[in-house]
């Protein structure tokens, strides 16, 4: 079901031309009829007046998961941002500390809603706590497909945190769909971004298949934060400062890509089929 949205309040047009008739009717013969007529039409006219109008969404946005307030600089965005893994699954693991990348997720992606917000954009969150979307990996993973998949929904943004066997390894990375063109200037924006931020050298954004951005139909780019398997990368994904300039830099590259792209809101090239 849709979720009814706020789109004015103010003075009733209907009330307001009641209001006039009434006053037109005011004869002598007629006055205290039509004073008393004028009144109540008045009271009646700012008890409406003071009700809002209200229109059903477009957006059919989870209860569970409502949509922020959008900003109103750049109306008509709305991009889902998706904290990784959740519940049970908790990702990948801090080498050092055993911190589990579910909670990491969680908090850059409401620092990049936060930022989204800001700059005018609407934002849904796939899951707002540190719980699962389902009972079972198959049911989260349906839910988070059912989610940004929604009609009105323009880019998804997948927040996780890497690992690797060779613990040297280090930095961001951004995966696009392999076949989308939107997908990897979304994601070449997004990586490019986020090393600038961050201070470091300048990367490729990569193909990939991987179930958020594979299933996604909006253009989508699933980003690697940094790699809880070297000790550097997992000291600072847990530093508050490190977290915001990873959100700043991930916004910073959805809105170089909603302000380049030349129809931002344009389905992405068919994606190739794969066998089950």
């Amino acid at each position: 079901m849709g979720e009814d949205l706020l789109i004015s309040q103010g003075f009733n047009e209907y009330s307001h031309y009641e209001v006039i008739l009434l006053r037109r009717l005011t004869t002598p013969a007629l006055r205290h009829v039509a004073d008393t007529l004028f009144i109540l039409a008045l009271v009646i006219g700012l008890a409406l007046a003071a009700r809002p109008l209200y229109a059903s969404s477009a957006l059919p946005i989870p209860s569970a998961l409502p949509a922020s307030e959008p900003g109103g600089q750049v109306p008509g965005y709305t991009i889902v941002v998706d904290p990784g893994h959740g519940g049970k699954d908790g990702g990948a693991i801090g080498a050092r500390t055993g911190i589990p990348e579910a909670g990491l997720n969680l908090t850059v992606s409401q620092l990049v809603q936060a930022g989204l917000e800001a700059a005018g954009y609407q934002v849904i969150l796939t899951r707002g706590d540190a719980d699962a979307l389902g009972p079972d990996k198959q049911s989260d993973m349906a839910a988070r497909k059912a989610i940004m998949n929604q009609p009105g929904v323009d880019l998804v943004v997948s927040i996780h945190m890497n690992k690797f066997s060779d613990p040297s390894v280090s930095g961001p990375m951004a995966f696009y769909m392999q076949g989308s063109q939107p997908g990897e200037a979304l994601a070449t924006q997004v990586i490019q971004a986020l090393c600038t931020a961050l201070d470091r050298p300048l990367r490729k954004a990569n193909p990939g298949d991987y179930f958020v951005i594979r299933e996604s139909t909006p253009p989508s780019v699933l980003v690697e934060c940094g790699f809880l398997s070297n000790a550097q990368d997992e000291s600072l994904l847990q530093d508050p400062a490190h977290q915001q300039k990873l959100a700043d830099g991930i916004v910073a590259g959805v809105r170089a890509y909603l302000e380049s792209a030349p129809d931002p809101t344009a389905a992405p090239s068919p994606s190739p089929t794969f066998a089950p």
